[in-house]
């Protein structure tokens, strides 16, 4: 696992928070590696994950040795499909929600992510927490693991400006069974 020298997974993203809602994120499974903000590889037997935040946006690159996804939720150049409610291919599948909430509720869940991450580093696995100078309810958060066949990961997203917080869920099952 790799993550510039973090222990706890937790990183102050050395970026000014931009992204003002939801509405604004886009979903790629075609977009090509971007340079991340933080990032924590990861590898489960023979499979590989990488999870990178890109600001108020995630990538996860999974490769199972047989099969390579790099799914992107984001506010790119070029990047326009909306954010799905729901994708599956049978190996791959993808889910999203938007929850509105005050900012009551988002302070809540901002430390249960805080402290979910950095649990999940506690047992060895891969997680990101990544916060906005300023903007102590502006987080990014991720983490990922594994259970049997299948390499599985949770996004959060917080836009305080419109109270909202996206979810995504994500998981690549490999074609010959456990590795």
């Amino acid at each position: 696992m790799t993550t510039a020298g973090l222990t706890s997974g937790q990183v102050l993203l050395d970026v000014p928070y931009v992204d003002t809602s939801a509405a604004q994120l886009a979903f790629s499974l075609t977009a090509g590696p971007r340079e991340p903000l933080a990032r924590c590889d990861h590898r489960f037997g023979t499979r590989t994950i990488s999870v990178r935040l890109l600001g108020a946006s995630h990538q996860i690159i999974v490769d199972d040795g047989g099969h390579r996804i790099c799914e992107t939720v984001a506010c790119l150049p070029g990047l326009d499909t909306p954010l799905p409610g729901t994708v599956d291919d049978g190996r791959y599948s993808f889910t999203s929600s938007v929850q509105d909430c005050g900012p009551d509720r988002m302070a809540v869940v901002v430390d249960d992510l805080r402290h979910r991450t950095s649990d999940h580093r506690a047992r060895g696995l891969p997680a990101l927490f990544g916060r906005f100078p300023g903007q102590p309810l502006a987080v990014t958060a991720a983490i990922a693991t594994t259970h049997g066949d299948t390499i599985a990961w949770q996004t959060w997203h917080t836009y305080p400006q419109s109270t909202e917080i996206v979810t995504t869920t994500g998981e690549l099952r490999s074609a010959g069974g456990d590795r």
